[in-house]
């Protein structure tokens, strides 16, 4: 009897044990392969608005038609708000809104996936701004497969710091060529005077998808590797006392470099509520 219980010890410490060695080969670290990370073989459409406080017309017409087509898109969006020479301003952001294919001389304008949808201004009829950025919406996600998934977790607050699990997952092994990720945060419901055409300036407007920082040193990231594994690394940054914590979230970007350019190919968001 003595015997068999000295055995029966054994072996639960051995399950035990083996139960712990799996547990560490699991857990994620910076840079290292993630099994237990489920990525979705999908795509969300890019959605910016870049605008401005000191615009009129982005208060009477952009900031409510960005707002109109995310409430209609739901998940199919990946909205982010680009503020231009105002207190919203991000200067690392610039570079995004200075791409050649985003850029013009006027906003709001709003980009999707790859190209202007609005180049000079929006339609005064913010339901039917919203519509044709659906429209455009569909026509990226119809005519992008999936080459890259990416997935958010792990999103922390702690320490004077704001931090996620950034996870990408090729669908397309065979893509070639330079795949960056990036993460940005952002905070919703920052409240800052809006000018609004025809109307007194709105000194209680709500601005959401503000970029508040960047985790890496430029916009576009850092090199992500081609391959079906699943591929994690944790970002980190700095939060400044003024942003409201509660209202905070990430947002992963990958984009393909080609020479001088960059291309949007997909992203995702996570919020803290």
């Amino acid at each position: 009897m003595k015997m068999r219980g000295i055995k029966s010890f054994a072996l639960i410490m051995s399950c035990t044990l083996g139960l712990i060695s799996c547990s560490k080969k699991e857990s994620a670290g910076p840079n290292n392969t993630t099994p237990s990370v489920n990525i979705e073989q999908k795509n969300r459409a890019l959605v910016i608005d870049i605008t401005g406080t000191w615009c009129p017309p982005c208060g009477a017409y952009g900031i409510p038609g960005f707002n109109d087509a995310i409430a209609k898109g739901k998940d199919k969006i990946l909205p982010i708000a680009i503020h231009s020479n105002d207190p919203l301003s991000l200067t690392a952001m610039n570079a995004v809104s200075n791409l050649p294919r985003f850029k013009s001389n006027s906003v709001p304008r709003i980009v999707v996936g790859n190209g202007l949808t609005f180049a000079n201004g929006v339609y005064s009829d913010i339901a039917a701004t919203g519509n044709k950025i659906i429209a455009s919406v569909d026509t990226f996600l119809a005519n992008n497969p999936v080459v890259v998934g990416v997935a958010l977790n792990n999103l922390k607050i702690a320490d004077g710091k704001i931090s996620v699990d950034a996870h990408s997952k090729f669908f397309d092994t065979n893509a070639n060529g330079e795949y960056l990720m990036s993460v940005y945060f952002y905070e919703n419901g920052v409240i800052s005077t809006q000018q609004i055409s025809n109307a007194p300036a709105n000194v209680n407007q709500q601005h959401d998808y503000v970029i508040r920082a960047v985790s890496t040193a430029s916009a576009w990231g850092s090199v992500i590797p081609i391959t079906g594994d699943v591929t994690s690394k944790t970002y980190t940054s700095l939060l400044n006392p003024a942003w409201k914590t509660e209202n905070m979230g990430a947002i992963i970007v990958v984009w393909k470099k080609i020479g001088s350019d960059y291309l949007y190919v997909n992203g995702t968001l996570t919020s803290m509520n």
